[in-house]
């Protein structure tokens, strides 16, 4: 299903399964507002197709719960598109949903939420993609008609200000914490664009700081424990004097909000080509995958010696750079379903 507007995807939470009416709520974002909508059955009036419909994603959701358990995305800020390549034809998508229940909306969301107006000579900086505003409304059936309810400004700052990406409703003020790390505020970065004619189109990932090119990982909300832990491990990383050979993420600085609080995390780029989920298939030479699989055994020992674990080990937690080299990256803890075993979560064994 081709995606009908820019908006980017945020994340969405669900009923439990087998609680009653069932319900589930989508967060998006459009230039710089942010859109909460909540769909429940109890909204739908003399509408059985779109009864069906809202049985088949909320399903969808459930099972994607299941398999992430955050209803988070993970990436650059291309939601979904990964999700619907492996895909099956005829099945349905997490893009599907959310363009199921906001297309009816999307009038409403560009009144809303214009793009903001930038100048020729002005830099495009992380500030221009934290979202100022917010909002939310019910999704309503009538007679097969999909349309939205009252749409409901948020105004208090805790609705405010949520990081690009952000996910959490609940802005709460963080705990004082220290990093040894830089600390750097929104307006310090500027963002570089795949696309300048239209920027707004993907969240920000490559960012730089003068002329230091830089990867940019969003925090989920500003007290988020699990940034919080990995800044922790990059902080162990750097003191462990890891050489050019382990090849591993490292973190340059943070970046905080004019509240203190965070926004994201700024690492060195890699000049990457691929995960390792797309780089490997029946094709590869074993000496390429054997070359990887030393590469990536020799900076697990090293980080393993250095009282460092890995903790989300998978394939798409492996990148292949531009010169064929096997990189590991995110530790932000935690684990995939189908990768680590449970009982090996956060340890060396999982690794």
């Amino acid at each position: 299903m081709e995606r009908t507007s820019n908006y980017r995807i945020l994340g969405f939470t669900t009923a439990n399964e087998g609680e009653e009416p069932p319900w589930f709520s989508l967060e998006v974002r459009l230039h710089n507002s942010r859109f909460r909508i909540s769909v429940t059955l109890s909204n739908f009036r003399n509408s059985p197709a779109q009864f069906e419909e809202f049985h088949k994603y909320f399903a969808l959701l459930l099972s994607e719960n299941n398999d992430h358990g955050d209803g988070s995305f993970e990436g650059t800020g291309e939601e979904g598109e990964q999700e619907e390549q492996d895909t099956p034809p005829g099945r349905a998508t997490l893009v599907d949903c959310f363009d199921w229940a906001i297309s009816p909306c999307l009038t409403h969301f560009e009144r809303l939420s214009p793009p903001p107006l930038l100048s020729s000579s002005r830099k495009l900086t992380l500030s221009h993609f934290l979202a100022t505003t917010s909002f939310e409304y019910d999704l309503i059936a009538t007679d097969e008609v999909l349309v939205p309810g009252e749409i409901e400004r948020l105004e208090t700052d805790e609705d405010c200000e949520p990081p690009p990406g952000g996910l959490d409703d609940r802005w709460l003020q963080s705990t004082p914490w220290t990093t040894s790390f830089p600390s750097f505020t929104p307006a310090d970065i500027v963002v570089v664009c795949d696309n300048p004619q239209h920027p707004f189109d993907s969240n920000p990932a490559h960012v730089r700081i003068g002329q230091q090119r830089l990867y940019f990982k969003a925090s989920l909300h500003p007290d988020d424990t699990v940034a919080r832990k990995e800044v922790r491990v990059y902080e162990r990383i750097a003191s462990a004097d890891l050489g050019d050979d382990v090849r591993t993420s490292r973190l340059y600085g943070i970046v905080r909000d004019e509240r203190d609080q965070l926004v994201g995390l700024l690492l060195y780029s890699i000049e990457e080509d691929t995960p390792l989920t797309f780089a490997v298939g029946p094709e590869t030479p074993d000496a390429v995958k054997d070359r990887w699989a030393e590469q990536i055994q020799h900076t697990l020992a090293a980080l393993h010696r250095a009282g460092i674990t890995w903790g989300d080990a998978k394939p798409d937690n492996i990148l292949i750079d531009v010169h064929g080299d096997a990189w590991i990256i995110d530790f932000g803890g935690g684990r995939t379903e189908g990768w680590v075993d449970s009982d090996k979560t956060g340890t060396v064994g999982g690794d």
